[in-house]
């Protein structure tokens, strides 16, 4: 699936961060709409946790759907279920050097086996002085076949937020399209995020002559804790990269409405989302208990 045709295909299956799934077991914590300290029906009194966490699966209609394997604050593979089929997963395994996420890389299993026309995408970060994330390079593959290269520069404002990513890709050393990420941070929150794509020349100059651009309005964020932010952010910057509907996994808080802005024609998109919290203002489900965040105490 190309980028473009996910965007204005299957925008709100992402931004409710993709379908996955695992077949390990743990009770939700804290879902219960009348009690939160309770685990209500799916089974047992789980404890409440106090301390630190990290978030260990997402559930939907009590079927596991999102998986985050780690080993303490660690994380070493994210498991997210496609919606082809039910045993055709995406799987993201992370690489650490010196401590840091350098190499991030996507590909599918179905049936518990890699297809012979998987699709992957290979990501390598390095980081700068200060510690963030200065130049990323991604290599797709369609089976054994190279499909194109990516780079990506980032830029940061002086309080050390992300603004813009700019990603040039290239068939061989030919430079062909690029892709301009321009992220509005209100307080800790992504609000904005535009996506412009074009045409380069060959050396990678961009062509803004005939440019299409999708805006994404993150529009409301409530003041509680995104689950997202107990797992590692360079994950979340390479899941974004490649479905860049995620961008508000990034946000301290948990966004609450979308709009997307397509090129004219076509229409925007606008969505919204609810939460249950624990005492500890963490999300542990939507208002209808359908989806549920299920963590692991640090």
């Amino acid at each position: 699936m190309t980028k473009n045709n996910f965007i204005t295909g299957v925008y709100a299956f992402s931004l409710a961060f993709v379908l996955s799934c695992d077949n390990t077991t743990a009770d939700p914590i804290n879902n219960n709409l009348n009690n939160p300290n309770n685990a209500g029906s799916t089974g047992g009194t789980a404890p409440t946790i106090l301390g630190p966490r990290i978030l260990h699966k997402v559930t939907v209609n009590n079927e596991p759907n999102q998986e985050y394997v780690t080993t303490g604050t660690t994380l070493e593979k994210a498991i997210f279920k496609e919606s082809s089929g039910p045993n055709s997963f995406l799987i993201g395994r992370v690489t650490y050097t010196s401590g840091k996420i350098s190499r991030v890389k996507f590909e599918q299993e179905v049936n518990g086996a890699v297809p012979a026309n998987n699709m992957s995408h290979d990501y390598h970060f390095t980081y700068d002085s200060g510690g963030k994330i200065n130049y990323t390079t991604c290599t797709r593959m369609i089976g054994t076949m190279s499909n194109f290269d990516s780079e990506y520069t980032y830029t940061y404002d002086g309080s050390g937020k992300m603004t813009k990513i700019v990603e040039k890709k290239k068939a061989g050393t030919t430079y062909t399209h690029f892709t301009n990420y321009t992220l509005t941070n209100t307080g800790d929150n992504i609000t904005k995020m535009i996506m412009e794509n074009g045409t380069t020349s060959s050396t990678g100059v961009p062509d803004l002559s005939n440019t299409f651009t999708y805006t994404y309005n993150f529009d409301g964020y409530d003041n509680k804790i995104n689950p997202y932010t107990t797992l590692p952010k360079t994950f979340f910057v390479a899941w974004s990269l490649l479905h860049p509907a995620n961008f508000s996994a990034l946000s301290a808080n948990n966004v609450t409405s979308f709009t997307i802005v397509n090129p004219s024609p076509a229409p925007s998109i606008p969505g919204a989302y609810t939460y249950l919290y624990d005492s500890q203002n963490y999300p542990v489900s939507d208002q209808t208990q359908i989806q549920k965040y299920i963590y692991k105490a640090l």
